[in-house]
Order: C-alpha cells, then structure tokens, then sequence
C-alpha cells in the first residue's frame, strides 16, 4: 500500500500543476531567485516556509498573474489548513466544528488563525488582518481563505454557499477580478478590515456526512496532549517562544495573536513580557532570526531572499547582515 502524501506535499504538487497549466516555468522560477529545484522534491520543507510565500509573490510579479494563489488552490486535492481543519471536518456538524477548531488557532497553516462570530443571522468567518498577509505576501493570504472557502463546501456536499468574501486587499482589476469571481460566486469586498467569509447561520446546523466522533476524540486528544507536552514545565517566555516558532513555519507573529495563542488578555502578556525582562518584540526578532538560519543553512536560501522573505518591510542591508551564509 502506497503510503499517502503529507500536507507540504499535496501543496507543492498543486502549485506544480498550477504554474504547469499556466505556462510558468517553476523551476526557472525557483533558480531566478537562488533556490534550488531539489526544494520541489520530498519531504517538502519548502511548502512550510517562507520562501513558498516569497516565491508565489515573486511570480505573481514577474508573470503578471495576480490571481496564481487561485489556481494553485483550484488544483488541491483537498484543502491543507492543518489540525483545526481536520478536527472541524471530523466533527457533527458545522457550528460545533468551527467551534471546536477555535480550540487550537495555533496550528493552522495559514497567516493567521480563523475565528467565527454571527450577528442577525449571518455569520461572519474571519482572520485577522496585519501588513504580513494583506501587504506583503498576499498571494499566501488568498491561498488560505480559497482553502477555507473549498473546506466549507466540501463538507457540505457543495450545497453550502457564500454571500460574500472579504479581502484585507485591494482590487487586483481586471480579468484578475474575473477570477475571483468565478472562484468564490458571490459579492467580493476589497480593502476590507478583515479577510473573511460571510455566509447564512441557517448552514450552522448542517450536519456532516463524514463526521466521525470517535476519530475527533482521538485527533482532540492527540493535540491535547501534543500541546501539553510542548508548554510542560516550561517557563513563560519557553511557552511563548515555542508558539511563535509555530506560526513561523508559514507567516508571521503579532502581539495581540501570540495573547490568543496563550489565552491572555493584551495587558496580562504585556505584563509577563515585562516581569520576563524581554519585549515581544525582541523575542520575535531573536526567532525570526533563528528561523533564518536554518533556511540559510537546511534550504541554502540566498540572505537577499530570505530578508524579504521573514523582515518584509525592513531595511534588507540590515537584515542579510543577520544571515549566515548558506
């Protein structure tokens, strides 16, 4: 028996079918930024990482296709947004599903993590914005909410639709937008607040037909007890370190997202970033730099790709002096 094919895998096998059906070369992609093509290949650390952002950016640009994220997703053999994914597809129906996923924000392999709240009866699923996903790398922003947009439907036998999606982004024009539109069929709203998707609370009650309570007890229990054995006996800047290596395995860490992450208020981890000695701040500079040394020495990324990569926005001079060489 053929052992099934992971997460990062699925995805890069989606985007090489994607930039094949489009007429982009990827590995002349990859090789015009100093990446290898053996990147391409198992066991896909390339998919969690930055420089899949940085490099579906970077043709996006150079190819004039600001609608890539789109067809990358389109090719997917399923939707790859990780543990709170799989735990909403395994539960009864939809509402308890979203709830229950809200349980683990941490491990979603998107720019941030989904959350859900209705109002006169319509429901709102949103993530929150920063210049990370809606300035910088938004062709990665897109592939997650196409990911999220395609999980809804499939777990509803596509009879489930949207009313609208919001996009943190402006409006990509053009036969850009057309894309869109055939992709979610429904009202699209740029440069909103928030990345979300609006949908009736009639579907709430939809009940999954590939639910499975006895796998979701065992998938609750296993990250359970895998977030248990990561923060044991762990002081709290170890805690905090620790979930914000998670979240730089595919975006980036605000503070406001590492409170969620931790179940504080602002002001209570503002207070323990203060009785620790150390700002958040530093403490995500100290791991982003961390970070890019290992796609220096693990990925042989060149320190020009990385800085724009992991510091978009800062001075790159100043950036690639952090970097060892490959």
């Amino acid at each position: 028996m053929m052992p099934s094919a992971s997460e990062d895998e699925i995805v890069l096998h989606a985007l090489q079918e994607a930039t094949r059906s489009l007429g982009i070369d990827l590995e002349h992609s990859l090789k015009r930024l100093g990446l290898s093509p053996r990147l391409l290949a198992p066991p896909g650390r390339f998919a969690a990482s930055h420089l899949l952002n940085y490099l579906l950016e970077d043709m996006a640009q150079h190819y004039h296709c600001q609608d890539l994220a789109l067809h990358v997703a389109d090719k997917l053999s399923a939707p790859q947004l990780g543990l709170p994914a799989r735990v909403l597809s395994l539960s009864l129906d939809l509402e308890n599903g979203l709830d229950k996923a809200a349980q683990f924000p941490v491990f979603y392999r998107d720019t941030c993590y989904w959350q859900h709240s209705v109002m006169a009866g319509q429901v709102t699923l949103s993530k929150p914005a920063s210049p990370f996903g809606s300035q910088f790398f938004r062709q990665r922003n897109v592939f997650g909410t196409a990911q999220m947009f395609m999980l809804l439907r499939q777990l509803t036998g596509k009879l489930w639709h949207a009313d609208a999606v919001s996009f943190s982004f402006s409006d990509p024009g053009g036969n850009f937008t057309q894309t869109y539109r055939a992709f979610f069929n429904c009202e699209l709203h740029f440069n909103q607040v928030v990345d979300a998707i609006h949908f009736s609370d009639e579907f709430l009650n939809y009940q999954f037909a590939g639910s499975d309570v006895n796998m979701l007890r065992m998938l609750e229990a296993r990250i359970v007890t895998m977030q248990r054995e990561l923060l044991r006996q762990r002081d709290f800047l170890d805690q905090a370190r620790l979930l914000i290596d998670q979240r730089l395995n595919f975006s980036t860490c605000t503070l406001d997202e590492l409170a969620v992450y931790m179940n504080r208020s602002e002001g209570q981890l503002s207070g323990d970033f203060d009785s620790s000695g150390m700002t958040f701040d530093a403490l995500l500079h100290q791991r982003r730099v961390e970070r890019a040394k290992y796609y220096a020495t693990a990925l042989r990324a060149p320190a020009n790709v990385i800085a724009a990569a992991l510091f978009p926005g800062s001075n790159e001079t100043d950036c690639t002096a952090l970097i060892p060489e490959g």
